[in-house]
């Protein structure tokens, strides 16, 4: 029997987040019954807790089935990546302060404090949640003039550090907002003795006061009045603390980034093999959605990932102490073969130069100075030798994928380092998934211009880049993108081997074989990228493999 809405009771199939268990014909029927009644009712399937050892966290009260929404939540405040790396600091495409659409540095700007806007009436400047939170604070610059040092502009315009300084101003019209932001986790002793400390008191505490600040706090001296009660060094790097353990960052349909602070997005713990997603609605003042990627039984922690699923667990580990503060115990981390994946795994050199045919593994994974042992014979590392190894690697591979580099350099590359690192190793996974794309796009290396031997190494990697993404993300919630892309790739090399095939004249069942993976290639992509529709990257992914589903259901069709 068809469920019945709990306002009208007519058959309905839109289920209540929190609870599950009532559903409504509409939006409009839900708050009004949300209001009349079950906001008292509603029971959600978790519940907040705390220990010593992750501290606050959700925690599933009973069982909850893949796909249930576990909340949403509006932020409390969103600006500019307040992280820009020195490319983006320096560009002259900017975020509009209004709306965070591309404009020109030097076009249109905010009539009263003179920072770019992508029109002089864009809507975004008068609201208060957006650029007019920081606005009547911005004022008290003095911008540069048409005709200055073109550094000038940058040094000025600096967008990384419009977060810290949205925070601070919500104190003036939203104070509980600002309670709230205050209130989370910092890290603010840990960070005084970092690198990040001394960065962000360069590029965001000083910078705000020099221009902004203290010109603000003159006139309050001045006047007699206090406009900021809390203004002093220590609040900014609180501040700029708590942005780091807990912004989220926001891609927008137009390719941009920005980041917001979401009350309760950022207490779902950290695990590298998570049971829950988020995502963001753009169209709905960037409304964060949180969702479950599998089945959750009672007991089970909700949990999402702060990481990068595709690096080794040393790198995770890292960025998650030093950005965190949070030393990962998950079962992948916990793992020497991460899950049987090897993606951190390094060829054993042997006896006497003698390779074995064995992989380093370490000892101890969750020990930073573990010394690594050979899975086949006696053989051991230390963790400083392997540590200069990866260091090393990792500069060859950073200044290839920098580099406008030849489809050869990627290919001398892998070659060279598959004598010391597992097949399936984080690194050469990275350089694979360029060199897929690579061939089939790049002038001299068409699909149709390749050689049968490379066109096969495609299709197999591919194949093999796939394997590795059904153990790390086997419900398909967090690799989707790369998936999606390895999942094109795969198809269009299937379908360049089928009309060779064709021409050749060889009548083999391989041919409709060939066609019939390549669409359930498409098929298993379209499935795995319905929640990257907010983002530009996965709109057009998406479109590029509506376009090769419908060309390949043709071929299909005839063979």
């Amino acid at each position: 029997m068809d469920a019945k809405c709990g306002f009208c009771s007519v058959p309905a199939k839109l289920k209540c987040a929190g609870c599950q268990q009532v559903v409504y014909c509409n939006s409009d029927h839900q708050k009004k019954h949300w209001r009349a009644k079950h906001k008292h009712e509603c029971a959600k399937p978790y519940e907040l807790a705390r220990n010593d050892e992750v501290g606050r966290h959700f925690i599933a009260t009973s069982a909850i089935p893949k796909d249930t929404v576990l909340f949403t939540e509006n932020p409390l405040v969103i600006g500019p990546k307040w992280n820009l790396d020195e490319y983006e600091q320096r560009s002259p495409v900017v975020p509009c302060v209004g709306c965070f659409a591309d404009c020109n540095l030097g076009q249109f700007y905010c009539e009263l404090c003179r920072w770019p806007a992508c029109k002089p009436n864009c809507p975004g400047l008068d609201n208060t949640n957006l650029h007019g939170l920081e606005c009547g604070i911005l004022r008290f610059g003095r911008p540069p003039k048409p005709g200055d040092d073109p550094d000038a502009f940058f040094d000025y315009y600096r967008y990384d550090a419009l977060l810290v300084l949205k925070c601070v101003a919500l104190q003036i019209c939203q104070p509980s907002l600002f309670e709230q932001i205050t209130s989370l986790e910092s890290h603010y002793e840990a960070r005084k003795t970092t690198s990040y400390y001394a960065d962000a008191d360069e590029r965001i505490v000083s910078y705000l006061f020099r221009n902004f600040l203290e010109p603000l706090q003159q006139l309050e001296r001045k006047e007699g009045i206090v406009v900021l009660k809390m203004c002093d060094r220590k609040t900014l790097h609180k501040i700029s603390g708590i942005l780091e353990v807990n912004a989220m960052v926001i891609p927008l349909s137009n390719g941009r980034e920005i980041c917001g602070i979401y009350a309760r997005g950022c207490l779902l713990e950290h695990n590298c093999m998570p049971n829950s997603f988020y995502t963001f609605d753009c169209s709905k003042g960037m409304r964060l959605t949180f969702r479950t990627g599998r089945d959750i039984q009672k007991g089970e922690h909700l949990t999402t990932t702060y990481t990068h699923s595709l690096w080794g667990t040393q790198l995770r580990r890292d960025h998650l102490k030093t950005n965190k503060y949070f030393a990962c115990k998950c079962d992948r981390c916990s793992d020497p073969t991460e899950l049987g994946t090897f993606l951190s795994a390094l060829r054993c050199m042997g006896l006497e130069s003698e390779p074995c045919g064995g992989f380093q593994l370490p000892l101890n994974p969750l020990l930073e100075t573990s010394d690594w042992q050979c899975n086949r014979c006696p053989v051991q590392v230390t963790h400083a030798q392997v540590n200069l190894l990866m260091a090393q690697i990792g500069e060859e591979v950073d200044g290839v994928m920098g580099r406008k580099c030849s489809v050869k350099e990627f290919e001398d590359l892998i070659f060279k380092l598959e004598s010391f690192l597992h097949p399936n190793h984080f690194h050469l996974q990275t350089l694979k998934h360029s060199l897929i794309q690579m061939y089939g796009h790049f002038p001299g290396h068409r699909l149709h211009e390749l050689s049968d031997a490379t066109l096969h190494r495609k299709i197999q990697m591919c194949r093999e880049m796939m394997s590795i993404i059904d153990v790390l993300d086997p419900d398909s919630f967090r690799l989707t993108l790369y998936a999606g892309v390895v999942l094109l790739e795969q198809q269009a090399g299937l379908v360049e081997l089928n009309k060779r095939r064709a021409r050749s004249g060889a009548d083999s069942p391989e041919k409709s074989t060939g066609l019939g993976e390549a669409l359930q290639c498409l098929v298993r992509a379209k499935q795995i990228l319905r929640n990257e529709m907010g983002t530009l990257q996965g709109k057009k992914l998406m479109e590029q493999i509506g376009n090769a589903f419908e060309r390949v259901s043709a071929l299909h069709g005839n063979a």
